[in-house]
């Protein structure tokens, strides 16, 4: 505005004065994990302020920068899992929610949750209709002015809504989900389920790199989460043939014999030197 000259400009004094309502408009067909550019250097300052004081040095900040990535991706392991594994309550006639619950992890179906809170308040109005392609506007029935036009085509089960939460934040908003409600869709379309919010996303993904694999302070969650991507590989190569299957079950009985073996030989082996090193502290003792 000083650049050309239009600081006693009273209109443009107002639309900067309410640039955070119109500005992130511009943005919503960008995804952005439905983030601001405030919210996202608050996020990195959190990250580096439990970790890194301002004083800290180069040497320093490598080595701290290095654990606090472990330490993310240990949370990261201890998250996957219970995504996968811990039940989520959804209502027995809740059948999208229930098909939510099976793709998205944990905090993901939380969010998609809330959207589905928000369906009963809006109805649908059937603007045109074009062979298996609808157009129609979702507005809110009562207590609130809130109007968005949809589209979607019922045969490929693809569409867009004009509120853009989907193409934001990856989650369909609860505009589209009334939608599918409308049409009997009882599970959430492919076209609106976004990879990365589900639930095993990373699992052939490495987020580490396979030096931190070396040294004898390796965390347990690093050697959980490499060993898991491995068999993960290896069992979705081996599970598409009966015989590769059948063959990798017998090498695993193997294996487990073989590692049953190794720790029972490891603990021997330990056993051993703790006595023979408290032998050596006893006959080498001064006082005795």
């Amino acid at each position: 505005m000083k650049k050309h000259k239009l600081d006693d400009n009273i209109w443009m004094q107002g639309i900067f004065n309410i640039r955070q309502r119109w500005i992130p408009l511009w943005n919503r067909e960008t995804f952005f994990v439905g983030m601001s550019s405030t919210g996202r250097s608050e996020s990195t300052n959190n990250f580096f302020n439990g970790w890194l004081p301002i004083t800290t040095g180069l040497y320093s900040f490598v080595t701290k920068y290095d654990t606090a990535l472990i330490k993310v991706y240990e949370q990261e392991s201890v998250e996957d899992f219970a995504s996968e594994h811990k039940y989520r309550q959804v209502g027995p006639h809740q059948a999208q929610l229930k098909d939510a619950a099976k793709i998205y992890t944990r905090t993901m179906f939380h969010k998609l949750q809330d959207q589905f809170d928000q369906v009963v308040l809006f109805v649908v109005i059937e603007r045109h209709i074009e062979g298996s392609v609808r157009q129609l506007t979702v507005k809110a029935h009562s207590g609130r002015a809130e109007s968005f036009e949809l589209q979607i085509d019922l045969e490929k089960l693809t569409g867009n809504c004009g509120c853009k939460l989907f193409e934001y934040v990856g989650l369909p908003c609860y505009h589209l989900l009334k939608i599918f409600s409308k049409y009997d869709i009882f599970k959430i379309p492919e076209a609106f389920i976004m990879t990365r919010w589900t639930i095993g996303a990373n699992k052939f993904s490495r987020s580490y790199d396979e030096s931190q694999l070396e040294g004898d302070n390796l965390r347990h969650a690093l050697c959980h989460s490499h060993l898991s991507l491995r068999a993960s590989i290896l069992f979705e190569r081996v599970s598409k043939m009966k015989e590769s299957f059948d063959f990798a079950v017998l090498k695993l009985d193997e294996l487990e014999s073989y590692l049953q073996n190794y720790d029972d030989a490891l603990t021997q082996k330990m056993h051993h030197n703790k006595i023979s090193q408290l032998l050596s502290q006893i006959l080498w003792c001064p006082d005795l």
